[in-house]
């Protein structure tokens, strides 16, 4: 088995109806008609990333802080 990488990944349902998959780590984005479509498109997009660059070596990958936050609205 190969090495594995962990990378962020936050999936966003859009007005239409459709999801988009993106990456904040490598700055890549993709979309599908579903959560599971837009993921499985984003992986392989990362996939080839790190292949195309010959290896997780060679990627620079963003310094990324998730936060979920609670704001009151008034």
């Amino acid at each position: 088995m190969g090495m594995e990488i962990s990378v962020n990944a936050v999936v966003i349902e859009q007005d239409d109806g459709s999801y988009r998959a993106i990456c904040p780590d490598l700055g890549m984005e993709a979309k599908g008609k579903n959560g599971e479509e837009a993921v499985r498109s984003l992986k392989e997009m990362v996939t080839n990333r790190f292949r195309e660059a010959g290896g997780a070596g060679n990627v620079q990958l963003s310094s990324v802080k998730c936060l979920k936050m609670k704001i009151p609205v008034d």
